[in-house]
């Protein structure tokens, strides 16, 4: 048969076999080429779908049963999870096993971080039973990350998908209530923040006696320097939309690390110190130089990006060495150390300063630190965007 079918397609005659055909199909031999194209096409198409067809068929029951084998693996675990008054997940998995929450059929649905989390996201865990619903966050720090720039809020064309349903709720005039003490910086630092976010922050009393930082005059240090920052074409941010790659500053690395060394010496433990930076490509020049005496201990969320990018191994970071912190500022939300090293990275004559211009990124920024924070930077180039 593939021989035939190869002569035919060919726009040959049937060769060795030519006594062997079938008079009622003899005249397709006598097909010229563009006919004999025509005709493939059409034979192919009529194969293809029946394919498609029997796969729709096998589709359709691969789903019925595995609907049912859900629904039998269900049954206890709705049954046990009826029995119990609280009940504690993501929002991923509230969304993947919305089936067990409706049957627990909580009445008082609770969101913790609800300024990180996407609408659609809190949506899945409402149901019929649901009578109150309680959203605990911050919408004046990051957004929930969008990785189409084009659907932001950002980009200002009305989408707005990373718009949490709790800063949609708070612009639309909600009733609700703001906490205004905060327990975490030094009020050297949290005067920052006050100034840029929060008019109305009071500081807990714990907060005065955070201890100085030693070696240093000051708990909040500029560091300012006119070196320039170079582009890392292989790696790009997908939340910096108008750059094709991403950046990072060689001057300003080499003095990340002579400042870690300065604090070492004053006795800090890297456990004390946190290295932030906006940029996943000086994120990665910072773990390449300070490699060489630490490990630097990266979040799940940073190696995930460097890993997806091909530019570290899974097994890249299990070297034993004293662990330090480092993390991109979006991925450091919610946390924080005693002290902050920041890399702010843009150093340019045009003022562009990419997506550091977000209040929010800057804020998240600022508020991490509690006894200190040192800051390396172009001021120029900040205050020329």
């Amino acid at each position: 048969t593939g021989y035939l079918l190869d002569r035919w397609q060919s726009n040959k005659g049937p060769g060795n076999f030519s006594r062997e055909i079938d008079v009622d199909f003899r005249k397709i031999w006598k097909y010229n080429r563009d006919q004999r194209l025509v005709w493939s096409r059409k034979w192919t198409e009529a194969i293809r779908e029946e394919h498609i067809e029997a796969l729709h068929g096998y589709i359709e029951r691969f789903n019925n049963t595995q609907t049912q084998v859900d629904s039998l693996f269900n049954e206890s675990r709705c049954s046990f999870i009826k029995t119990k008054r609280i009940i504690g997940c993501t929002t991923t998995a509230a969304a993947k096993y919305s089936s067990l929450i409706k049957a627990a059929k909580p009445e008082y649905i609770l969101v913790e971080e609800a300024g990180e989390i996407l609408e659609a996201h809190v949506l899945t865990a409402l149901s019929t039973s649901t009578k109150g619903l309680i959203l605990i966050g911050d919408h004046e720090q990051l957004r929930p990350k969008c990785k189409n720039y084009a659907l932001s809020v950002e980009k200002g064309a009305g989408y707005d998908l990373n718009r949490s349903l709790f800063e949609r709720l708070i612009l639309a005039g909600q009733e609700h209530s703001t906490l205004h003490k905060q327990h975490r910086m030094h009020p050297e630092i949290s005067q920052l923040v006050r100034f840029m976010t929060y008019p109305n922050l009071k500081d807990g009393e714990k907060t005065l006696n955070r201890p100085q930082i030693r070696g240093l005059r000051d708990r909040v240090t500029f560091v300012n320097h006119h070196e320039p920052e170079s582009s890392a074409n292989d790696l790009g941010d997908r939340l910096d939309a108008n750059q094709t790659s991403s950046k990072e500053n060689k001057f300003e690395a080499q003095m990340i690390l002579r400042t870690v060394k300065f604090l070492a010496q004053q006795g800090y433990k890297t456990k004390n110190i946190v290295i932030l930076t906006p940029y996943l490509g000086q994120l990665r020049l910072l773990r390449d130089m300070l490699s060489r005496d630490n490990d630097p201990l990266l979040s799940d969320l940073d190696s995930h990006e460097l890993i997806r990018a091909g530019l570290v191994t899974t097994a890249a970071a299990k070297v034993g060495k004293t662990q330090i912190r480092l993390s991109t500022i979006d991925n450091y939300q919610g946390e924080e150390s005693d002290i902050v090293v920041a890399s702010l990275t843009r150093s340019n004559s045009n003022g562009d300063i990419g997506f550091m211009k977000s209040p929010q990124r800057l804020n998240v920024l600022l508020s991490r630190a509690r006894n200190g924070i040192i800051m390396f930077g172009n001021m120029d180039t900040f205050l020329a965007s």
